[in-house]
């Protein structure tokens, strides 16, 4: 059996939880540094010991360091230059706050800059002070479960968030697009443009009275547009998995407890049925996971422990990350602890037989072929984390009959092979 493994890296302050806990960690540049440099380490690793993609996410206004990746396309553009075959993408811009013709130009650029490489993820935005913030010109707002109103908010967000994902596809498609929507008129009326060089290079932008009608992005994407992959992570959304299955994009599921994950799949896969996409069960979708395996078990949870044990239980529980561990019917809060995170299968972490148990039920019961694992690159022990990721490729995989596979990117059929690498 072959899979795809991604990777999923915030990253945070390269800090222990004690350096933490004194605070702003985030604007310590010997932290960041630090951080970066595991980063820079895992991503060779990734990238030789075959796994598809490293992904990074979207948060502004990080003071406490526990998520330091504000701009994903900046970060995959740095990835990109140390790697040959990982392809770089995000989990994920955040869209309802984004001006989407400057993020289908930054992704463009990025999808030159790596060869090929860059796969798209987008997402709705959870953390209100940044959606908020830098989305207050589009009244964007988060989609946080606790927000009293909640309902008009996610409206919005959705909304924001499914035009601008068109706008995108727009500009990577077609030469030139004009756009009429609820929140963006492109190009806005009444530019003129009339210039000579434009009617003579770029027929059909303006019209005959020199006025801009249509726009365009330069460069486009290297791949084929319809042909990248498009990533919606940390989802359970009933209206987010039925849009993605309709769109073709891959839902990246974030619960780990399996009646919760197949009803997701369950949706999914009708949605896509219904949409005229002939997917079997548990095709077309990701799923997230944090694996950790060391020499022993307690090695095992001593990284986890450092790493996202910590970064979950000081952070993401605020957002109601553990809602995502409830078994149907649960009632109370849910233990904030890492011992919950391992126990409710969150994080598979052991020893290679212990692991390889917990993935082969995992791929046994949710029939994937793409799992993300969350690797906590900043707190975690950077050498703890490469024996963990040595270990899974070749001691968990192949216990269980597992080996890695790529996605293969296809370029556009006009380039002719001249990359900006080649000699």
């Amino acid at each position: 059996m072959k899979i795809r493994l991604g990777s999923f890296l915030l990253p945070s302050a390269g800090a222990t939880p004690a350096q933490f806990e004194q605070g702003f960690a985030g604007q310590n540049p010997n932290f960041y540094q630090r951080g970066l440099k595991d980063c820079a380490r895992l991503l060779r690793q990734l990238d030789e010991l075959g796994f598809d993609f490293v992904a990074f996410s979207e948060h502004h206004f990080h003071l406490e360091g526990l998520e330091i990746s504000n701009n994903p396309v900046l970060l995959g553009t740095w990835a990109a230059m140390q790697t040959e075959k990982l392809r770089i993408g995000q989990m994920g811009n955040v869209l309802p706050a984004r001006n989407p013709v400057l993020l289908a130009e930054d992704l463009a650029m990025l999808d030159h800059f790596s060869g090929g490489r860059m796969m798209a993820g987008f997402a709705r935005g959870y953390q209100a002070r940044h959606v908020a913030t830098i989305g207050q010109k589009m009244n964007a707002h988060s989609t946080a479960a606790n927000d009293p109103e909640f309902v008009e908010h996610d409206r919005i967000n959705r909304e924001l968030f499914v035009e601008h994902y068109e706008i995108i596809r727009q500009a990577w498609s077609q030469t030139l697009f004009r756009h009429e929507g609820k929140h963006w008129t492109l190009p806005p009326p009444g530019i003129n443009w009339n210039h000579p060089a434009t009617r003579a290079l770029a027929p059909g932008m303006v019209d005959e009275n020199g006025q801009l009608v249509q726009i365009g992005i330069a460069p486009t994407t290297l791949q084929d547009p319809a042909t990248i992959e498009v990533y919606i992570p940390f989802t359970r959304s009933p209206a987010t998995l039925e849009w993605s299955a309709k769109e073709g994009v891959i839902p990246v599921i974030f619960s780990p407890i399996e009646a919760l994950a197949k009803g997701c799949l369950d949706l999914y896969h009708q949605a896509a049925t219904a949409a005229g996409r002939n997917l079997a069960w548990g095709a077309g979708v990701g799923h997230f996971r944090e694996i950790v395996v060391a020499d022993t078990e307690s090695a095992a949870i001593a990284c986890m422990e450092r790493g996202l044990g910590y970064i979950w239980t000081r952070w993401h529980d605020w957002f109601g990350f553990n809602e995502a561990l409830r078994y149907p019917g649960e009632q109370g809060p849910i233990p904030n602890t890492p011992a919950a995170v391992r126990e409710r299968g969150y994080s598979l972490c052991g020893t290679v037989d212990m692991v390889a148990r917990k993935l082969e039920h995992m791929l046994t019961t949710l029939k994937t072929d793409l799992i993300v694992p969350w690797i906590s690159a900043g707190p975690a022990p950077i050498d703890a984390l490469l024996r963990s990721n040595e270990l899974l490729v070749e001691k968990v995989l192949p216990l269980i009959g597992v080996s890695l596979t790529r996605y293969a990117p296809t370029l556009r059929r006009e380039f002719v092979g001249e990359g900006w690498r080649s000699n």
